[in-house]
Order: structure tokens, then sequence, then C-alpha cells
């Protein structure tokens, strides 16, 4: 299921971008700033098994209204199962203008293969952008 964030779920947000980006994880302080600027598209990807009385947590995407995706990330035990597909297909039909765009890793082969697959492509390069690397700007605009 897909929801809106609530701070609540910020340990279970803070656990997944830790797992997703050891590099350079966003902090506590930082999610609760976009949670501020974007409450309709911070998302959280939950699921909620018979056996378990809470939902769990297993994905979140952050964007802009007009298309930017900030973060998107999915627990590492639960990747390649359509979770992060379904995130980025909610923001495709939220976007406003039909359009998202956003910033990846150049050394980030699993995340660009992804967003191949659901049709971005790379439309630019900003160099050293993330401090010693350069990231690549992946754009997806629907269908005419």
């Amino acid at each position: 299921m897909i929801r809106s964030f609530s701070p609540v779920d910020l340990p279970a947000i803070l656990q997944i971008e830790k797992e997703s980006f050891p590099k350079s994880p966003y902090n506590w302080r930082t999610f609760m700033e976009l949670y501020i600027l974007y409450p309709e598209t911070f998302l959280v990807f939950t699921e909620k098994t018979p056996e378990e009385e809470k939902e769990k947590i297993l994905g979140y995407i952050v964007y802009t209204p007009e298309g930017h995706i900030i973060s998107i990330a999915v627990h590492p035990l639960h990747r390649r199962k359509g979770i992060g597909r379904k995130l980025i297909q909610r923001a495709m039909e939220d976007s406003y203008q039909k359009e998202l765009w956003a910033e990846v890793r150049r050394s980030n082969q699993e995340a660009q293969a992804f967003y191949f697959q659901m049709g971005f492509r790379i439309t630019g390069v900003v160099p050293l952008y993330y401090g010693n690397e350069d990231a690549l700007i992946i754009r997806w605009k629907a269908p005419q």
C-alpha cells in the first residue's frame, strides 16, 4: 500500500536511507524539512501480513509537485519486487507536468538500470555533484 509519510515513520525511513545510501544518507532533519515542504508527495510503501499487527515500511519516495524526484529508496531485502516501480508510477501519475527528473550517481548502475526500465533517459551531467562524483540527470516525459 502507498500512503503519505507521517513523522512516526521516521525511524524506518532513516534505516532504509542508511542502508540504501551509506556514503551520504539524509538525516532526520532533512526528512522533516522535506515533509514540511512536500507533505503531499512524501510517500511510503507499506506491507502488513496477516500475522503482523502493524504495517512495515519497505520503501519511500519524495518528489516535488513539478516532478523532481528528491529521493527514492527500497529496503535492500525487498528490492526487485516491484516496490520502486509502484512508487515511480505513482509519481508519474501525480506529476502535473507529466514529467519527472532526478540526479543519479554515475557509479550507481543499479539505479540507472531501474530508471531506464521505467522509461527515463539521460539528459545531462552535473560534474562533481556528489562532491567527488558526477551526477547524471535523468528525465521521463509522458507520451503525448
